[in-house]
């Protein structure tokens, strides 16, 4: 071997090669034997290093020489909790198995003659209030999960010693089930490369953490793999696996949800003790176990604060934006009677990030930027939150920093409108400092913010995407940019949340107020009456006010806002963003599609509006209506706003930047145009597409005819044909050169989504019939329509051939979509889709 080699891959190079036992020491950090002496036989060097022993919830011997653990059973038929946890990432957002716990399970240790099984317990069906009977009927009905069969190597002293080997050495994470679903490949688990990691095998009164090195072959790996592994066909985890003792009951008491506010149950089962006259279904919610040390105070501190622990991976500056981010949830407390209910500290330089007892923040690295996501763990039985490995990624910030970019050319000069972050989020002077001040603040606040958001649902809460009915009531919402104009340059002062949000504070309210049992479900009952007192409504995800990233009260005050910061974006965007010494090229980069896609969440809010009906969640008795029509005056507002941004004049990119669109030397997939000069009509289409494709929408138009039978004054399916006509086909090809061709991209969105439209067979009858009925109008007008333009002549012609030839067969012919495949990876969708994660 090279002698500059790692430990870390010599040991690999070693499992590859067979010497699993070798292998381990390396990997764990332990002495080699030392070699026999001269002149005599040294049988404990033949026989390896004595096994190494761990006392603890679950004792174990892990055996390097013959690469095996024995476990001593810590009970039988009883509770253990059960979590398996990948202890190294993929690296790529779309493989599915970032840091963090991948399984959580019940499970009991069965004995079965001379071998113990593990048996995954099945907590999907249950009698909660049912007899002992009952309950044994209950799981008497359904099956359970043998995880693995574990011989018996002793019985000395009346402890049950097994080989556990079985148990760690399989796909316990899943993984080739992602590799497939992620169409990366039919790799398998090969039990040959296996092995244990003993650096991070320790046992503690509560928990014992083992964890293993696993190998996955496959013959055809899937693009993501060849980009992340060194030898795609050999992918190599480490695997991480937790015993945790169940947390005694005692007086935590199982909390039900209730469908108008979002609390997140911490599993749904089915209940066969609920009476005949009462649906199965239920689950608890997910929280934390939090009692009070003055149980008669109207604010007390807790007798164990909800701690997170922070990644020191995380850089300073950051790190101390988002523990203050955190804490901003300590306000939302102290409404549920709680003061310093949250606590923000650094892991210890000698804790093992994946030891369950430490709820820990991570800091996720990928190969490009990629979602953040809440990764609580609870106790099944209960619904209690015990835990959490979040994932934070590392590449958001670049985006971040990339907006700023994006919108400093029409910022104000004299640096008004840029104060963006909140003073206390700031830590002492760095080298952040060298930034502008307005992009390290701003990265910071979002940071904050999105760390409020994520560990947010560490403490039990969901999504709130209707928030921006009451101007940031969550931060629970998706943080898009708010991106103002003050005196006609942009205004950065409130881009992102600074503060916890009202309905924040009734979601705490809700989980973490202590009632006494009898006074709970009246006072659960009192804090939703007073979120709707004060017009805090959380809606279901298919009624229109429900959108990710949106902003503002209403879509056309958000359209309204929008068209203008994008107008002044375009105008400014240019080589004064960039860097000393950056190349011209890299204005293509993904800050050209923030600026002319910037319109794309109020386009996905707007939408909505058009063919919707607003849905409340109420229950019986409740004052609010199920559903409202929008109003009228809403809706043909909203219509006219998205038709505003496909009039070609809008699309036109100026021509003053497209001479400066060379191409990106670093070939970034986020690139508007597919061709190494930059085509601005595939932009135009593509922006164009993202308004009409949904308008649309088989479902919608269905919608759409129902509803004109409901409410007077609607907009209706042929007023959306004819606006969407009048601005495309019907409209005059005047004005410049430019905008001519423009309107030909936005014609042929038209064309193609009115196309898919017409041949979807899951809409109503009459919305098929009626696309169809136009589309054939249409052919008939382009037959006779020319042009002084003979490009434009010919296209009209051609697309009069086209739409006759769909006429005859519409399934066969219609297009699979009207926006244009763009930047050549399917990570660059997520950046247009308005409802990614974060």
């Amino acid at each position: 071997m090279m002698p500059n080699e790692t430990a870390g891959r010599r040991a690999i190079h070693l499992l590859r090669t067979g010497c699993a036992a070798i292998a381990l020491l390396g990997l764990g950090g332990m002495a080699l034997a030392a070699p026999p002496k001269k002149g005599g036989d040294d049988t404990s060097a033949r026989a390896g290093p004595a096994p190494m022993h761990a006392d603890g919830y679950v004792p174990f011997t892990f055996d390097a020489a013959k690469n095996k653990v024995l476990i001593e059973v810590p009970a039988f038929d009883s509770d253990v909790l059960y979590f398996v946890s990948a202890a190294t990432g993929g690296g790529e957002v779309e493989l599915p198995f970032d840091r963090g716990v991948q399984e959580s399970m019940v499970i009991h240790f069965v004995r079965a003659g001379q071998k113990v099984l593990v048996e995954e317990q099945n907590l999907a069906y249950r009698s909660v209030n049912g007899s002992a009977a009952a309950k044994q009927n209950v799981a008497d009905s359904f099956p359970t999960s043998v995880l693995a069969a574990l011989p018996i190597e002793s019985e000395a002293g009346g402890k049950v010693m097994v080989d556990a080997t079985a148990l760690f050495n399989r796909d316990a994470a899943n993984i080739e089930a992602d590799m497939r679903r992620s169409n990366q490949g039919a790799f398998r688990y090969d039990p040959a490369r296996f092995a244990f990691y003993p650096k991070r095998m320790k046992a503690f009164p509560d928990n014992t953490e083992i964890e293993t090195v696993a190998t996955f072959s496959g013959d055809a790996p899937g693009n993501l793999i060849r980009v992340v592994t060194p030898d795609a066909k050999t992918v190599t985890m480490r695997i991480h696996h937790s015993f945790l003792r169940p947390p005694a009951i005692g007086n935590f008491r199982p909390r039900d949800g209730d469908p108008r506010i979002g609390v997140g149950l911490g599993g749904r089962f089915k209940d066969f003790s609920k009476l005949p006259d009462d649906a199965p279904g239920g689950g608890f919610i997910g929280r934390y176990r939090l009692e009070k040390k003055d149980p008669s105070a109207a604010l007390s501190e807790p007798v164990k604060p909800i701690t997170f622990y922070f990644d020191t991976a995380i850089p300073d500056p950051i790190r101390f934006a988002m523990k203050q981010g955190l804490l901003w949830w300590n306000k939302a407390f102290e409404a549920a009677g709680f003061k310093n209910a949250i606590v923000a500290l650094d892991l210890p330089a000698d804790v093992d990030p994946m030891d369950i007892r430490y709820p820990t923040v991570l800091w996720i690295d990928r190969d490009e930027r990629g979602f953040s996501s809440g990764g609580s763990y609870r106790d099944p039985r209960t619904g209690e939150l015990i835990g959490t490995k979040t994932h934070m990624d590392s590449f958001r910030i670049r985006t971040i920093g990339n907006f700023y970019d994006a919108y400093s050319g029409g910022l104000p000069a004299d640096g008004t409108g840029i104060d963006i972050a909140d003073p206390s989020i700031l830590s002492s002077p760095d080298v952040w400092n060298a930034m502008p001040k307005g992009q390290r603040d701003m990265i910071l606040e979002r940071q904050a913010l999105l760390t409020a958001h994520e560990l947010g649902h560490s403490i039990g809460f969901g999504h709130n995407f209707a928030s921006s009915l009451n101007n940031q009531a969550s931060v629970m919402e998706y943080p898009s940019p708010r991106v103002k104009v003050t005196n006609g340059k942009l205004d950065l002062s409130e881009a992102f949340q600074k503060q916890i949000g009202e309905y924040d504070k009734y979601m705490v309210r809700y989980a973490y107020t202590p009632f006494a049992p009898a006074q709970e479900k009246a006072g659960l009952d009192a804090i939703i009456a007073d979120m709707r007192a004060h017009n805090l409504i959380y809606t279901p995800s298919d009624d229109p006010r429900w959108t990710a990233y949106d902003d503002r009260a209403t879509p056309t005050e958000y359209l309204h806002e929008t068209a203008e910061a994008r107008k002044i974006m375009l105008a400014t965007y240019g080589q004064n963003m960039l860097k000393a010494d950056e190349p011209v090229g890299n204005l293509r980069d993904a800050r050209l599609w923030m600026v002319y896609l910037h319109q794309r969440w109020a386009i996905d809010s707007g939408v909505k509006y058009i063919g919707g009906i607003f849905t409340n969640i109420v229950v019986k008795g409740e004052t609010l209506p199920p559903t409202e029509f929008i109003p009228t005056k809403l809706q043909h507002e909203t219509l006219d706003g998205l038709m505003d941004i496909i009039e070609p004049k809008n699309l036109v990119l100026p021509e003053s930047l497209l001479v400066q669109l060379t191409p990106d030397p670093d070939n970034g997939k986020e690139d508007l145009s597919k061709d190494d000069m930059f085509d601005q009509l595939r932009a135009a289409r593509i922006l164009a597409g993202m308004v009409l494709e949904p308008l649309f929408n088989p479902d919608r138009a269905a919608r759409l005819v129902a509803l004109q039978a409901r409410q007077a004054g609607a907009v209706t399916l042929p007023e959306v044909f004819d606006a969407v006509l009048a601005k495309t086909w019907h409209a005059s090809a005047t004005g410049t050169a430019e905008e001519r061709a423009v309107l030909r991209a936005t014609q042929a969105a038209a064309l193609d989504s009115m196309m898919i439209l017409g041949a979807a067979k899951d809409t109503s009858p009459e919305a098929r019939a009626y696309a169809l009925d136009r589309l054939a109008s249409l052919a008939g007008e382009l037959k006779g329509k020319k042009d002084g333009d003979p490009l434009t002549s010919g296209f009209y012609r051609q697309s009069a051939r086209d739409i006759e030839r769909y006429l005859e067969e519409p399934a066969k012919w219609a297009p699979k979509t009207a926006v244009p495949d763009w930047g050549g990876s399917p990570r660059s969708r997520y950046t247009v889709n308005p409802g990614a994660p974060l």
